[in-house]
Order: structure tokens, then sequence, then C-alpha cells
């Protein structure tokens, strides 16, 4: 029997969403424990032969990667890891297989990316298990205020940072095996994101509504757009599919629109709000609009968009 992610996320929400008051809980990048929104929590997992591969980056960056893919859940929300009060959890399970020196590349990577992030590993745990899993549990502050997936509101312009679909251009290099050249900026962007906690002040102060960009743009997206009860309207020429974008999806056979909406991985922002209220760092990619899910303009024609992003129980 086939599982869809999504569902089962919504029968945890049925089960568990009702138990506390509604800022709070399920539903968001992070959960909220304190409740005037002050104190974030996530936790996110990495597993080998799901999240990535040996033959594909070393452990040293997959260490480095897990705690980058956590922490731009805490950025997506306005929130910081900096300070008193936040620090990072680890949590692995080792199997037989991995040696002393692996242990110890996966040490630097979680202290290089701790370092860059300017926060701490306050603890976790080690098990014996069959698979390589790193477990991250951030610890986070939103100093100004918490911000939600929902809130989006028609007016407001979409925008992101970054450039989305790159990482899923870079991931799909490597599962392709191809050489060339011109993928190799693509390739970084998958091994290396950086959450974007430099953002964080700047979108608690101007975003009505944000989300991280982990599954896809277009299916990130589409959450944000149902938790807000309204569509998202991505314009094509706004996107900025240069050149090298699109030769590099060419040279995968890939088409370069479908690979910005679906291509996943980024860790980028995207968010909604008043134009006046984001600065360079940000590029508008869209509107929020009336009705529901994602559309896309290409050439004065709208047509809804499917997302065909992450999934992990379909593939």
């Amino acid at each position: 029997m086939a599982h869809n992610e999504f569902d089962r996320i919504a029968r945890l929400t049925r089960r568990f969403g009702g138990a506390h008051p509604p800022d709070i809980g399920i539903g968001d990048d992070c959960a909220i424990v304190h409740p005037r929104g002050a104190a974030l929590v996530t936790v996110d997992c990495a597993v080998e032969g799901v999240h990535f591969r040996r033959d594909m980056l070393s452990l040293r960056e997959a260490a480095a990667r897990a705690i980058e893919a956590a922490v731009s859940d805490v950025a997506a929300m306005g929130g910081s890891v900096r300070g008193a009060g936040c620090g990072l959890l680890l949590a692995w399970t080792l199997p037989d297989t991995l040696d002393d020196e692996d242990f110890d590349a996966l040490i630097a990577g979680s202290h290089a990316a701790a370092s860059r992030l300017e926060t701490h590993v306050l603890g976790g745990n080690l098990a014996r298990a069959p698979a390589l899993t790193l477990t991250t549990t951030v610890l986070g502050l939103a100093p100004m205020r918490p911000v939600l997936r929902r809130g989006a509101r028609p007016g407001d312009v979409v925008v992101t940072t970054g450039r989305p679909g790159a990482a899923g251009l870079g991931l799909r290099a490597l599962l392709g095996g191809h050489r060339d050249a011109r993928l190799a900026p693509y390739i970084e962007c998958w091994r290396a994101p950086r959450a974007r906690t430099e953002m964080a002040q700047e979108l608690a102060r101007a975003a009505h509504a944000a989300i991280d960009l982990s599954d896809g743009l277009a299916q990130d997206a589409s959450h944000l757009a149902s938790a807000s009860g309204c569509a998202i309207e991505f314009d094509t020429r706004s996107l900025t599919l240069d050149d090298a974008f699109c030769d590099a999806a060419r040279i995968m056979g890939r088409d370069p629109l479908a690979m910005a909406l679906d291509g996943g991985e980024d860790y980028e922002l995207l968010a909604t709000g008043p134009r006046e209220a984001f600065g360079d760092a940000w590029r508008v990619v869209g509107a929020v609009i009336e009705g529901d899910g994602i559309w896309v303009a290409e050439g004065g024609v709208r047509r809804r968009w499917s997302p065909r992003g992450w999934d992990h129980f379909r593939g």
C-alpha cells in the first residue's frame, strides 16, 4: 500500500493538534514551547541511503548538512540559535561498520556547522543501529515574534532568498553521474546548504507568513497557501531562469522551470508580505492571490501547477 508523507502528518495533527493552544503546536516549522512564542524547538533527521550517500558527500559534509537543514526551520520562523537558551542536541545511530575516523569526521562537521551558526552542541544521544542516522534537535528563540505559515493574504508579494532549484540540480547531477564542470556550483549548493539565520530578524519584522524550502518551491509554497487559505501565483519572468541555470538543467535533460519549482533541498526562505518591507536580499517571485493552490503565469497565461517535490513515502 502506498503512503503519503503529508497524509501521515495530517493524521498526527488530528491526534495531537488539539492538545494545546493553537499557536504552539503542530503545523509550522518549529513547535513554539513558550506561551508567548519566545522559544522555538524543532527536530530533523538525516538517514544514510535516504537523505545522503557517502559516494555523494563526505561524512563531515553530511553532519554539517544535517545541522544546517534543521536550523533552517528556526530561521524560517524568524528565530535565532545564538545566545542563552539556544543550542543543538545531536542523536546519532551508528552502524558497526563506522570506525573512529568516520566518527571523528561526524564530530568535525558538526563542530564546523555549529561554529558557523554561532551556537553550541549541548548534548544528545548515541546508539548502535543498522543504519547511520543523524537527528538534530534545535533550541532557538524568536526575539521579536515567531513567523507562522498562516498569515499570507491576497496582495502580498512572494519573496525568496537565494536560487530555488539550484540544490535540486546539484542532487540530480550527482545521482546521474554527470561530470560537466558547469554543474559544479549546483552540486556545491546541495552538499553545503546554509541556514539563512542572518535573515531572521528582517523576516520577523517584515513577513506575514514564511516557510523554508526543503521539499521544493511549489510544494512548500502550497503548504503556506493551504495554511493561509489562499493561492500563490509564480511569475516565470521573476524566477530568474538565467542562461547558466537553463544550461545546467538541459545538460541533464530537465525542464528549467520544473527544476526551479520542484527541485527541493535548497534550505532557502520563502516569505510573503508588503514589497516595501523586504530588502535587497529578497527576490520577488510571485504574489498571493484569492483562491487555492499554486499557479504559474507565463507569457500572460495562467495555469495551475501540481507540485512534484519530495515526499518521503512516495519518493
